[in-house]
């Protein structure tokens, strides 16, 4: 690594296993029976890079993806300092949604910040449109592994649904093995 690699906040040698995103589509079966939940279409990545890396980052993302995708991506920042890139796809199919994040993963590898993806999830929701049912599965680049994370549209934690969603989830995805630990989302 260059000293100007460590200035953009590159990292060449991270590499975030992109693979395991795809696991996500084959899970939806297992959510919607325990839980009655379907995917929404709607997914997002987030990373953090500072400076004027992340105006040229987003700036690449967006070109290079918004031929492909048919709905362009949003990049948006937190209170946290992290981009949040959001895809959707209207037809709700997980596959291609999944397929969706891991490009844009990949592109942000690619471009050397690999190490700067923070977490990657897909939105369960109701079919029937009420609000007490909201799941997101998340997968968090650095630990390598999935967490639940469910919400009833206000700022309380629905833990009952997060850990149902667990239950159903345990060995078709690599969960986080503490299921108590709170991860800022």
């Amino acid at each position: 690594m260059t000293l100007l690699d460590s200035k953009l906040v590159r990292c060449w040698t991270s590499r975030p296993n992109l693979q395991s995103l795809y696991s996500l589509a084959a899970a939806a079966p297992r959510v919607r029976g325990a839980l009655g939940l379907i995917p929404t279409g709607g997914g997002t990545l987030s990373f953090k890079v500072d400076g004027d890396a992340l105006d040229r980052t987003e700036a690449e993302l967006l070109a290079a993806t918004s031929a492909k995708l048919p709905v362009h991506p949003l990049v948006t920042q937190d209170l946290y300092g992290r981009s949040t890139v959001r895809c959707w796809r209207r037809n709700r199919d997980l596959r291609v949604l999944t397929g969706d994040l891991v490009d844009v993963a990949d592109r942000l590898a690619r471009a050397g910040y690999g190490g700067a993806l923070r977490f990657a999830s897909v939105e369960f929701a109701d079919p029937d449109g009420r609000r007490d049912g909201r799941l997101q599965l998340v997968y968090l680049f650095g630990r390598g592994t999935f967490h639940a994370a469910a919400a009833p549209g206000t700022n309380t934690l629905d833990r009952a649904l997060e850990l149902r969603a667990r239950a159903a989830l345990h060995g078709s995805l690599p969960l986080e093995p503490d299921a108590h630990r709170r991860f800022v989302v």
